[in-house]
């Protein structure tokens, strides 16, 4: 091993051979690959905010394609294609006497390619990612119940004590708002919200001899091999109290200063440190089912080290997020391990709670590097297989991991004019204009929402309403393929070949 850093180069006449390869495999294919198959999903990034109170029917909407769309391996949809749409329905819950909860539809209509003419689709929002709210089976997004809250129990008895002893209730609602501050049920997605889209009809693109361009370059063998010797010589499991965790599926080339552009602009934020505050933080984004995209995590080990910092993007809960722990190799400046994976859920483990994660680590590596490559961070980028003993799964594990045991290796450039992800520029202006409009909100649902005749009337018709909601909506519901990096296959899957 070299070492200086991972550099392009190898052989090149093996390169030159495997970019021929991959141009006859692309011109063999026959002209149906130009069909986007019923069920294709796409992957959008919200151009402005949406809201059940801001949103009216007919209001026009946009979305950024951040993921590559590709069929045996030929990218049919670029990062950077649109979709354009409308806003089909839009229920704000009010004072919550009318509607138990808030409802939001889309209907995206046209697919708008570079260099082509608008497509007419037919779509069903399935997910909005990292969301509190969620998706029905016709492709509504459901808000959550205003009683549904630590906060609105406390409402239940503050609330009439500050109408009716002013002094004495002012002290405890107060002291309410720090402990026990109010969720808000109404939905608001803020530009920058991803969302998972399927087309429910398949369809047929022009221009059915033109592809795009892979948006990476591929690693030569030599630098495969390179980076193999590399892998096993580390632990490829990270470690939390002597038990085996999150496994490694992301190897980055690359300067921290380079990591942390890259993340910044695809709109990644780096985790907090454990501290009373963050803790603090936490404990509120739980009260008010909001969102801390900041959150910090648990501490794993890889090596015998702990991780140099968390990368991670959520919504709006604490509950579900993407997030990715890298170590610095101790032998190599400029080469990081990352283990990514997806939490999705709180589960109560020995005295604690922690996160559940998404099994299929797989899912969130595609997050990962595809999120990096639309900012246009990463130069090279390829899937290596590997073999090591801590990819064994004990099919007896209470949390197994499912993978295919590949690992993403991405080269990062100096990203120093990316294109950044939509509500990525004013996200933190955003965040500190919110806050003095967050704490009115708080007081309004206390106020209005939350006293003693809402809590209790919604409370008693929430079991009826529910019933009546779910009959309306009672179809079967769709599943969401995994992320996959497809338009790596023809050149990031050859074996590399042992040192002679």
């Amino acid at each position: 091993m070299r070492n200086n850093p991972i550099t392009p180069g190898g052989d090149r006449r093996i390169l030159k051979r495997a970019l021929l390869a991959r141009l006859m495999l692309v011109l063999s294919l026959p002209v149906s690959a130009q069909n986007l198959p019923e069920g294709t999903v796409l992957e959008a990034r919200l151009s402005g905010a949406t809201g059940s109170r801001i949103s009216h029917r007919g209001d026009p909407i946009e979305g950024t394609i951040i993921a590559p769309v590709s069929v045996h391996g030929r990218i049919l949809v670029p990062q950077g294609s649109r979709l354009l749409g409308s806003i089909t329905s839009a229920t704000a819950i009010g004072l919550g006497l009318k509607h138990t909860t808030a409802a939001l539809a889309y209907g995206f209509h046209a697919l708008l390619i570079p260099g082509r003419a608008a497509i007419p689709v037919n779509t069903r929002l399935v997910d909005v990612d990292t969301a509190k709210e969620h998706v029905d089976a016709l492709g509504t997004v459901r808000g959550i119940h205003p009683i549904v809250s630590l906060a609105s129990g406390v409402d239940y008895f503050a609330v009439p004590l500050l109408l009716a002893e002013p002094a004495i209730g002012v002290l405890v609602w107060g002291v309410k708002s720090v402990i026990a501050p109010s969720a808000n049920p109404e939905i608001h997605f803020p530009t920058g919200t991803e969302l998972l889209i399927r087309l429910t009809n398949a369809v047929t693109l022009p221009e059915p001899n033109r592809s795009f361009r892979v948006p990476a370059e591929s690693f030569s063998p030599g630098d495969l091999n390179e980076i193999d010797e590399l892998l096993k010589n580390s632990q490829q499991r990270a470690t939390m109290g002597g038990r085996p965790s999150d496994i490694v599926n992301v190897l980055f080339l690359g300067t921290r200063a380079q990591m942390d552009r890259a993340f910044h602009a695809s709109g990644w934020m780096e985790a907090q440190r454990k501290s009373p505050m963050s803790l603090y933080r936490m404990y509120l984004a739980l009260t008010k089912r909001s969102g801390y995209p900041r959150a910090p995590t648990n501490a794993l080990t890889l090596n015998g080290v702990p991780s140099s910092f968390v990368q991670q993007k959520s919504l709006d809960t604490v509950q579900k997020r993407h997030h990715i722990r890298v170590w610095q190799d101790p032998r190599r400046a400029n080469v990081w391990l990352g283990a990514a994976a997806e939490d999705i859920g709180f589960r109560f483990e020995l005295t604690h709670w922690t996160h559940s994660t998404d099994p299929d680590i797989d899912n969130e590596r595609a997050k990962v590097v595809n999120d990096l490559t639309f900012v246009g961070c990463i130069s090279a980028a390829g899937l290596l297989r590997r073999t090591s003993p801590d990819l064994v799964q004990d099919p007896k594990a209470e949390y197994p991991i499912l993978t295919d045991g590949s690992i993403a290796v991405v080269r990062l450039n100096d990203c120093t004019d990316p294109k950044l992800m939509a509500g990525v520029a004013d996200a933190s202006a955003a965040h500190q204009r919110a806050k003095a409009a967050r704490v009115l909100a708080a007081l309004r649902n206390d106020l209005v929402r939350s006293n003693i005749v809402c809590t209790t009337y919604n409370t008693l018709k929430l079991p009826g309403k529910r019933k009546t909601e779910l009959a309306s909506t009672h179809v079967e519901p769709v599943t969401v393929e995994p992320r996959r990096l497809d338009w790596l296959i023809p050149v990031a899957y050859a074996q590399s070949r042992p040192k002679q």
